[in-house]
C-alpha cells in the first residue's frame, strides 16, 4: 500500500494576501509600537540623569539571555526532531486503521514548518523565562570573595552567593532542554514510524532505541552533577522547623545519600549507554528502576529513619548545628557586631530614681511633638491651599540648634496631584510643584498651657515653634520649590511640562509665578520627542500645545524611591524617605536608604521583609494603599548605599557607605560609575545620614530568638522575646510598637546622639526584656546596643501596654478623668528613655483638639511613669511630670531645657512636689460641676485604694496579684466615671 497524499489547501487571492499582511502589520504595530516608545523614552529618562548605561546594560543582558536560553532550548527541541527524521524507516506499512498515517503525510509535506515552528515557540517561551535570571548571571560573571567560609564544606561564602545559583540556573535549563529533546525525539519517532504501536507488541527501530537511550543517559549524567551540587545546597536545608541550615540528619544522612545517588546516577547513565551497544533495553530498564528505588530508599527513607529514630529522641544532637545557625544568622544580619549588655543587679532602687546632668541630652530632647499627631498644626501654620499637602507622619531628624543636637520635625510642602485642576494646561503646566519646608523643634512648644481642665483647648500655648524654609529661626533653604517628592510622586501618571514659552506660568503662590531652571527633566523641544511622549502618556496636548517650546522639559517618575530603584535595580529600598536641608546649596534633598540582599546565606535564617517590617505600614502619601516592604525572603542584608534625590531637579547620587560588602562590590563591577565612593559624600549631607528603620525592624524581629548565643537555650526556646505590643491609644500600627528616632545620650550617659530605639518584651509576658537602640552618629554609629533590663532590682520593668495601664490608673489621671474625656485627647508615642543610672523612664505626650477637629492638636499634658515604684506624673511639663513620678535631681537634668520640658514661662504652672521621697502626688480636684459630691469623693478614694493595691502587687513581683489589682483598679475607674456623669446630670 502507498501512503495517501495530503489533501490540497485552497490558495488565497493576491488581494486577500495584501489585506492579511496589512492586518498583521497593524496588529504588530499596536503590540510592539508602545514597547518601542517605552524603551525610547526610558533611554531619554536615564540619559537625563546621566546613566543611560544602566538601562543599556540591563536591556543587553536580558536580550542576550533571551537569545541564548531561547536558542539553546530551540536547538534542543529541533535536534530531537531532526535526529528522529534522519533515522526514520525508509519503508513503512500503512494500515488503514492507523491514525498516525494521515498525520505523517501532513508533516512530510511541510517538514520545515513542523520542525521550525515548535522549536521557535519553545525558544520564545524559554527566552522569556531565561531573561528573568539576568541578575544571577551578572553576579556570577562579577563574583567576589566574602573572605569567610561556611562551617561544613569550607567553601567561601561567595560560592554560595554567586556561583551556586548560577550552576542551579544552568542545570535547570539543561534538564528542561534534555526533557524537551527527549519528548520531541519520541513524538517524531512515532510520527515517522520509528515507534509503532499498531499490532499486538508494537516495535521500536534501532535508531529510535539508540537516540532515546543516549538522551536518557545524558540526562542521568546531568542528574549526577546536580546531585553533587545538591550537597552544597544542604546549608539552606529547612528540615528542622527550628532553624535553617544543615541539621544532624542532613549531615549524617542526606550528605552521604547525595554522594551515593551521584554514583548511582553515573552507573545508571552507563547502563543506558551499554544498552545501546548491547542492543538490549532490559539493562536501561533495570537502571531506571534502580534509580527510582535508590532515590526513595537512600534519598527519602534513610534520612526519615535517622530523623525519627535517632534525632527525635536525642534532640541534643542538633546543638552543634543550631550553634552554626545562630552564628551565621547574626553575621548575615549585622547582629554579630551588636553590643549586648545586662543590667547591673547591684544598682539600688534609690539610684534608679535619681537623675543627673548625664541624663540632660536624653530628657531635654523628649519628643513633646509627635510626628504622627501634629501634622495638622503644621498645615494650619502654612495656611496651605487644598492643592498642597503634608505627609500625615512628619519626618524626624537632628540639627544643631544653639550649639546643641536637637530633634527637629520637617514637613515639606508638596503638591497634591489629587487636588489639582482637571484642565490639561493647569494640571500639567501651572500646578507643577510644591513650595517650601516647615520645621519645628520636636522638644519645644511656644508656651506651656495652663492647668485649666477642659478649657485647655481654648488657651494659648502647646503649639510648635515654627520656622518656614529654615531650621530654628535660621533661613537655610534658598530653593524651596519641590518638583520631586513622596506626595507629588504618589501618582505615577502625573507629569509636568516646565520651561514653557511666554510669561512664567508655574504656580508658586496666588500672586507669584516662576519658570523652571533646573537640570532635571527630559527635553521635549523637538517634534519627534514630543510625539513619543504623546504616545507614552496618550495625550495629544503634549504634541499640539503651543506653549511648549524648544527649552521645555517633561518631568515624571517623581517619587524619590522609584528614581533610586530605577537607577539601581539591584537594590531593595527602604519604605520611608526623609527630607534634609543641604546647607551648602540651600536645597531640600530626599534621603533614601538602599539595601543589598541575598535570598539565602549558608546556615542563616531566612526572613520575610514584609513580615519583619509589618509593624510599620507606611501609608503612601496621596494614596489609600499602604506602602510595605517587598514580599520576599532574604538571608542576608546590608545597608550599603545611601542615596540623595534633589527635590528641585531630581538629581540622584548613590553613595557606597559599606566598602566591605561583596554583593555591592559585585554590582559596582556590573554598573561602573553608578555608585560613588563614600569619600564623595559632602560632609553636610553625611551628617544627616541615619540608621534605616526597615533594617532596624528586621534586626529587632530576629532578636526575638537570636539574642542568645547558647544553642541549648535556643533549642529549648525558654528565653524567647517578642516585639512590644503597642497601647491602643498610641499611633502605632499592627498592634506593635514602632521604633522611633530621638536625640539621646549614649547608654550610661555621654554625648548626645541621634538614635533609633525600641522595646522587646519577654514572650507572652507584660514586662520588658530589653531596650534596643542604635546610634546614627558618634563612635558607635551603626552598632546595635541590646540592653537586657531583667536584672534590675525590684519588680519587673513594665512593657508599654502595662505602663499605659499604670499611668491611666494612677490617681492624678483618674481624678482628672472627666476633663480628659471632654477633651477627646490624642496621644503620641510612649517613649522609653534610658537613664545614665542604668534604669529608664517612660514619657508620654498628650494632646487635645477641639470637638469636630477644626483646630490642630496641641500639647496639654506630659505623662510619665517611674517603673521602679509605679509612680506616675500628669503635668504640663516634663520636669513637673518626672518630679510627680518620684524622680530626684530633675532640676539638674533639665536645667537648660526648652519650653515644655522645664522652666517657668507665661501661662505655665509647675507644681512643687509635696513628697520629698518621690511617689505619686495627691490628685488635683476635677474641674467639673458636682465634682465634690459624696459619690464622686467615695469613687476617688476607691481609685486611690486600688492604685495602692497595684503598687503593692508590683513590688511583690506576683503577676497574678498584679492582674487582680489591675482589674480592681479598672472597676474603680468605671465607677468614678459613672459617678462623675451622674454629678453632671447625666443618666
Amino acid at each position: 500500500m502507498t501512503t495517501p497524499r495530503a489533501g490540497g489547501i485552497p490558495s488565497l487571492s493576491r488581494r486577500a494576501k495584501i489585506l492579511i499582511a496589512v492586518a498583521v502589520g497593524l496588529l504588530a504595530l499596536l503590540l510592539v509600537g508602545p514597547r518601542v516608545v517605552d524603551v525610547y523614552t526610558a533611554f531619554l529618562w536615564f540619559g537625563s540623569l546621566g546613566h543611560a548605561g544602566v538601562l543599556r546594560t540591563v536591556l543587553l543582558s536580558r536580550l542576550g539571555l533571551f537569545v541564548v536560553t531561547g536558542l539553546i532550548l530551540a536547538l534542543f527541541t529541533f535536534a530531537g526532531m531532526w535526529l528522529a527524521y534522519r533515522v526514520r524507516p525508509a519503508f513503512l506499512p500503512s494500515p488503514t486503521d492507523d491514525p498516525v498515517v494521515r498525520y505523517r503525510a501532513v508533516v512530510t509535506s511541510r517538514l520545515k514548518t513542523f520542525a521550525i515552528v515548535p522549536a521557535v515557540l519553545i525558544g520564545l517561551i524559554a527566552g522569556i523565562f531565561g531573561q528573568a535570571s539576568w541578575q544571577q548571571v551578572l553576579l556570577f560573571l562579577n563574583r567576589q570573595s566574602f573572605g569567610s567560609t561556611d562551617a561544613e564544606f569550607g567553601m567561601d561564602i561567595g560560592f554560595y552567593a554567586f556561583t551556586l545559583p548560577f550552576v542551579e540556573f544552568v542545570l535547570g535549563f539543561l534538564f528542561a532542554g534534555l526533557i524537551l529533546m527527549f519528548l520531541a525525539n519520541l513524538v517524531s519517532h512515532y510520527v515517522f514510524g520509528g515507534i509503532r504501536l499498531a499490532g499486538r507488541d508494537g516495535s521500536l527501530s534501532r535508531g529510535a532505541r539508540i537516540q532515546l537511550a543516549a538522551i536518557a543517559g545524558v540526562f542521568l549524567v546531568a542528574k549526577a552533577v546536580a546531585y553533587w551540587f545538591d550537597r552544597y545546597a544542604l546549608v539552606y536545608s529547612n528540615r528542622s522547623p527550628m532553624f535553617t541550615g544543615a541539621s544532624y540528619t542532613d549531615i549524617h544522612a542526606m550528605l552521604p545519600a547525595k554522594a551515593i545517588l551521584t554514583g548511582i546516577a553515573i552507573i545508571c547513565a552507563a547502563a543506558f549507554f551499554f544498552g545501546i551497544v548491547l542492543r538490549d533495553l532490559r539493562v536501561p530498564a533495570i537502571a531506571t528502576v534502580l534509580m527510582l528505588f535508590s532515590s526513595l530508599v537512600v534519598g527519602v527513607g534513610w534520612p526519615t529513619a535517622i530523623q525519627t529514630f535517632s534525632v527525635g529522641p536525642n534532640a541534643e544532637k542538633e546543638l552543634p548545628y543550631i550553634a552554626r545557625n545562630i552564628a551565621a544568622t547574626r553575621d548575615a544580619y549585622g547582629l554579630a557586631n551588636a553590643k549586648y549588655e545586662t543590667a547591673d543587679a547591684k544598682v539600688t532602687p534609690e539610684s534608679l530614681q535619681t537623675l543627673t546632668a548625664k541624663d540632660a541630652p536624653s530628657l531635654q530632647n523628649v519628643r513633646l511633638l509627635d510626628p504622627n499627631v501634629v501634622s495638622p498644626a503644621f498645615s494650619n501654620f502654612g495656611k496651605l491651599k487644598d492643592y498642597y499637602k503634608l505627609t500625615d507622619k512628619l519626618s524626624v531628624d537632628r540639627y544643631d540648634v544653639g550649639g546643641s543636637l536637637t530633634n527637629v520635625l520637617l514637613a515639606p510642602i508638596e503638591l497634591n496631584p489629587d487636588k489639582t485642576p482637571t484642565d490639561w494646561t493647569s494640571r500639567h503646566m501651572v500646578y507643577t510643584h510644591g513650595n517650601g519646608l516647615i520645621t519645628a523643634p520636636a522638644g519645644q512648644v511656644d508656651q506651656v498651657v495652663s492647668e485649666s481642665g477642659r478649657d485647655a483647648v481654648a488657651n494659648a500655648g502647646g503649639q510648635p515653634v515654627f520656622t518656614r524654609n529654615g531650621i530654628a529661626g535660621k533661613a537655610t533653604v534658598s530653593q524651596p520649590r519641590i518638583y520631586f517628592g513622596e506626595i507629588i510622586g504618589s501618582d505615577p501618571d502625573f507629569y509636568s511640562v516646565v520651561g514653557s514659552t511666554g510669561d512664567a506660568r508655574e504656580l508658586d503662590s496666588d500672586s507669584e509665578r516662576s519658570r523652571y531652571e533646573g537640570s532635571g527633566g527630559v527635553r521635549i523641544g523637538n517634534w519627534f520627542t514630543r510625539l513619543a511622549y504623546a504616545i507614552k502618556f496618550t495625550e495629544r496636548n503634549i504634541l499640539l500645545n503651543g506653549n511648549i517650546g524648544p527649552d521645555s522639559k517633561i518631568i515624571y517618575q517623581r517619587d524619590p524611591r522609584d528614581r533610586v530603584k530605577q537607577l539601581a535595580p539591584f537594590l531593595t529600598v527602604d519604605t520611608k524617605t526623609y527630607p534634609v536641608v543641604d546647607s551648602r546649596t540651600g536645597r531640600i534633598l530626599w534621603m533614601v536608604d538602599g539595601y543589598t540582599t541575598l535570598p539565602k546565606y549558608p546556615y542563616a535564617q531566612q526572613t520575610s521583609l514584609s513580615d519583619a517590617t509589618g509593624s510599620r505600614q507606611q501609608v503612601a502619601p496621596g494614596q489609600q494603599t499602604q506602602r510595605r516592604q517587598v514580599d520576599e525572603k532574604v538571608g542576608y542584608i546590608r545597608n550599603s548605599v545611601k542615596a540623595t534625590v534633589d527635590a528641585y531637579d531630581g538629581t540622584v547620587h548613590l553613595y557606597q557607605v559599606d566598602d566591605k560588602d561583596p554583593v555591592l562590590n559585585a554590582w559596582k563591577s556590573v554598573f561602573p560609575g553608578v555608585i560613588e565612593p563614600k569619600s564623595a559624600v559632602p560632609t553636610e549631607v553625611a551628617q544627616q545620614f541615619r540608621y534605616p528603620q526597615d533594617l532596624f525592624e528586621v534586626q529587632r524581629f530576629l532578636l526575638q530568638k537570636y539574642h542568645t548565643t547558647d544553642a541549648n537555650t535556643f533549642r529549648q526556646q525558654n528565653d524567647l522575646w517578642q516585639i512590644a505590643a503597642a497601647p491602643k491609644e498610641t499611633p502605632d500600627k499592627d498592634d506593635l510598637q514602632s521604633p522611633y528616632y530621638s536625640v539621646a545620650a549614649a547608654p550610661g550617659g555621654g554625648a548626645a546622639r541621634f538614635q533609633l530605639s525600641s522595646i522587646l518584651q519577654q514572650k507572652d509576658q507584660a514586662y520588658m526584656a530589653a531596650h534596643v537602640s542604635v546610634a546614627s552618629d558618634g563612635e558607635d554609629a551603626g552598632r546595635l546596643v541590646v540592653r537586657d533590663v531583667r536584672g534590675l532590682p525590684g519588680k519587673q520593668t513594665p512593657g508599654p501596654v502595662w505602663a499605659v495601664d499604670l499611668i491611666k490608673g494612677s490617681p492624678p489621671y483618674t481624678a482628672d478623668n472627666a476633663n480628659i474625656q471632654a477633651l477627646s485627647p490624642k496621644f503620641g508615642n510612649l517613649q522609653a528613655i534610658s537613664l545614665a543610672n542604668g534604669g529608664l523612664t517612660y514619657v508620654w505626650p498628650m494632646y487635645a483638639q477641639a470637638q469636630g477637629g477644626n483646630t490642630a492638636p496641641k500639647l496639654i499634658k506630659v505623662l510619665s511613669l517611674n517603673p521602679v515604684t509605679g509612680g506616675a506624673g500628669y503635668r504640663t511639663t516634663v520636669a513637673a511630670s518626672l518630679s510627680d513620678a518620684g524622680y530626684r535631681g530633675v532640676d539638674a537634668a533639665l536645667a537648660t531645657a526648652a519650653t515644655g520640658v522645664s522652666g517657668p514661662t507665661q501661662g505655665q504652672t509647675v507644681p512643687t512636689p509635696t513628697q520629698p521621697g518621690g511617689g505619686a502626688q495627691p490628685p488635683a480636684t476635677a474641674t467639673t460641676p458636682g465634682g465634690d459630691t459624696p459619690e464622686v469623693q467615695a469613687a476617688v478614694k476607691a481609685v486611690g485604694d486600688a492604685w495602692g493595691a497595684v503598687l503593692s502587687a508590683q513590688r511583690s513581683g506576683d503577676q497574678v496579684a498584679v492582674g487582680t489589682a489591675m482589674k480592681q483598679l479598672g472597676d474603680a475607674i468605671t465607677k468614678l466615671q459613672d459617678a462623675e456623669s451622674k454629678a453632671r446630670g447625666g443618666k
